[in-house]
């Protein structure tokens, strides 16, 4: 199964050479799709940010789906991580709601392209059909303003 992880670009974490994102994560009031369909070990993630660029992928490790009643508690199963510290990542969340948890490996950055829906709400989306895939997956056109996040994107890779 393949996945799209969708983060904006100030919780970006790592360096020019591999990102380290460490964990996708999805937090609701009711269950979403991470939540309801899961992932498994092996399975493809890729990271699209907001707006529309593909800038990553990496693979699921181990993920945790359930239930929680304090957000704290599935920002602590993100220990170690950049995005455990990030307070702007969690501020906003569902104080109680489903989770999913995905520990990442393997993470690569990828030549950037652009690819998706422009509006979607989610911040994961599980890629469980060929027509779901084709369309979040299959190159377009960049959206209007797409540059404006294309070099901010080169910019950050550039600081580091």
């Amino acid at each position: 199964m393949e996945h799209v992880l969708i983060r904006r670009l100030e919780h970006l974490a790592g360096n020019a050479a591999s990102p380290r994102l460490g964990f996708a994560v999805e937090t609701r009031d009711r269950k979403g799709p991470a939540h309801k369909a899961g992932a498994f070990e092996d399975d493809i993630v890729r990271v699209q940010l907001h707006g529309g660029l593909f800038v990553a992928k990496a693979i699921v490790k181990i993920c945790w789906i359930g239930e929680y009643s304090r957000i704290e508690d599935v920002r602590r199963r993100t220990a170690g991580s950049p995005i455990c510290d990030d307070d702007s990542f969690w501020a906003g969340r569902a104080r109680v709601g489903y989770a999913a948890v995905a520990e990442l490996m393997r993470e690569t950055w990828v030549p950037p392209f652009w690819a998706g829906p422009r509006t979607y709400g989610y911040e994961w989306v599980v890629l469980d059909s060929d027509a779901k895939r084709a369309s979040w997956l299959d190159p377009k056109h960049p959206p209007r303003g797409g540059e404006d996040l294309a070099a901010g994107f080169r910019q950050w890779m550039d600081a580091r």
